[in-house]
């Protein structure tokens, strides 16, 4: 069980679940104490065995009791504001138009500045497509012709005939040619394009910006006829950014660029205008709290199936589905209650409505009184009851001190349990936990 970085309240936590199972090795302990057992001499063995094995059972449901409790307070915590290494502390960039520009990185510093950006138009490479011919009709006559780069070029050679004789069709002729080229180190991607039976070859350059260009030379184009013309020009990005008021214009060969920020990767899509501002990563923020929704989940599963071991179990199982928030601020989180009180996350309507309202949504979850906080404080309270609340009704007599079978020494004055119950409640200094260790020592030497 892992409860590093909660803070003080899980600290509490921690020597609550260590008092427990010190209580419960203790317990484990004695049984084996011949002191102890003389008590049980005129029980049976199966009835010994009997007890041995209720001790073994509570042992390891309070174990999983409070293993499931921790797991969800480190969830809730997870999402807590005042967590510094939690997703609600994890700042990216974020943008208002991901069909204009997207952004992704990570920010060491905080940085509150927006900064509107507009695209005039993206870097594009250059694309030339040939006229396009009926795909399944044979070839009428061969390729030759060359694509150069300016540093590199290939010389496509395509015949109408194949290996075996059989006459090519126009795709197969297109086919061939672009595994040429696309075989050569020219700078240049290849590609057979298909549409309503008709197909055309189309080169596009590996490269964006101005300059990225090639060429297409040759008499001999056969099917690949068109193919020398040029569909679409290499051109750098053009945009401008406004940040205090100020514009400044940009030109860039790629459409990667850096705005602003350090360590923050944009990338142009297409024309238009977006706003880049910090904030948190809203797909970590989703994931955390779609881990959160399963820890509770699988706490109140839990609560569930042990309800009849103890009052205090039944009292947790009430607490945890009562007070989890109202139902509009859920619904603002993708988070709706099942009718057997579980709960679903819709991952996509959070991430909708984190975009939408930003500042209401990261209120709810971790603002003061918000989700994650709710759950924290539901785990904590969950993880400071005393293990002999949870298993009173299981019929295991050996934490309360009394019933049949032990001797009348075992008082709940002196019974090391009680004791160590009281060191539970009372904190890591009670100085009854000098007498709880005292009567330890003087039942196991």
């Amino acid at each position: 069980m892992a409860i590093s970085g909660i803070g003080s309240y899980g600290l509490n936590s921690l020597y609550s679940y260590q008092s427990s199972i010190n209580s419960l090795r203790l317990t484990q302990a004695l049984s084996n104490n011949p002191r102890l057992n003389q008590s049980y001499s005129s029980s049976s063995t199966s009835s010994v065995t009997s007890r041995k094995a209720a001790m073994n059972a509570n042992v390891s449901f309070v174990k999983d009791y409070s293993s499931t409790m921790s797991d969800l307070m480190n969830a809730a915590n997870e999402l807590r504001s005042s967590n510094k290494n939690g997703a609600m502390s994890d700042l990216a960039i974020t943008s208002s138009n991901s069909d204009v520009a997207t952004a992704s990185g990570k920010l060491l510093v905080k940085n509150d500045k927006e900064y509107e950006l507009s695209v005039d138009q993206i870097a594009q490479a250059q694309v030339n497509a040939s006229d396009g011919v009926k795909g399944s009709d044979y070839a009428k006559s061969a390729m030759n012709f060359t694509v150069g780069d300016g540093k590199n070029s290939v010389n496509v050679r395509v015949g109408t005939t194949k290996a075996n004789g059989g006459s090519r069709t126009n795709t197969q002729m297109l086919q061939e040619a672009a595994d040429q080229i696309n075989k050569s180190k020219v700078g240049v991607k290849a590609s057979v394009v298909h549409k309503d039976g008709v197909a055309s070859l189309q080169l596009e350059g590996k490269e964006t910006g101005e300059g990225k260009n090639f060429t297409v030379s040759g008499e001999q184009l056969g099917a690949a006829a068109g193919i020398d013309n040029v569909k679409t020009e290499a051109s750098n990005a053009k945009y401008s950014v406004t940040v205090d008021g100020r514009t400044t214009e940009y030109e860039s060969e790629k459409n990667n660029v850096s705005i602003g920020y350090y360590g923050v990767d944009v990338e142009l899509k297409k024309a238009g205008e977006a706003t880049l501002k910090a904030g948190v990563n809203s797909g970590n923020v989703a994931s955390a709290l779609g881990d959160l929704v399963d820890a509770y989940n699988s706490s109140l599963k839990f609560l569930n199936d042990n309800y009849d071991r103890g009052s205090g179990v039944g009292r947790q199982l009430r607490n945890m589905i009562t007070g989890i928030g109202s139902e509009q601020s859920l619904k603002q989180l993708g988070i709706t209650v099942n009718k057997d009180a579980t709960l679903s996350f819709s991952k996509s309507t959070f991430e909708k409505n984190m975009q939408k309202d930003p500042s209401l949504t990261k209120s709810l979850v971790s603002g003061m009184g918000g989700i994650a906080d709710r759950m924290f404080n539901k785990a904590g309270s969950a993880m400071n009851v005393s293990s002999r609340s949870l298993i009173n009704g299981s019929g295991s007599d050996v934490f309360s001190g009394s019933s049949s079978g032990v001797s009348s020494s075992m008082s709940a004055a002196t019974n090391p349990y009680s004791v160590l119950g009281m060191y539970s409640k009372s904190g890591a200094y009670n100085m009854s936990n000098y007498y709880a260790v005292g009567m330890m020592m003087n039942y196991l030497i």
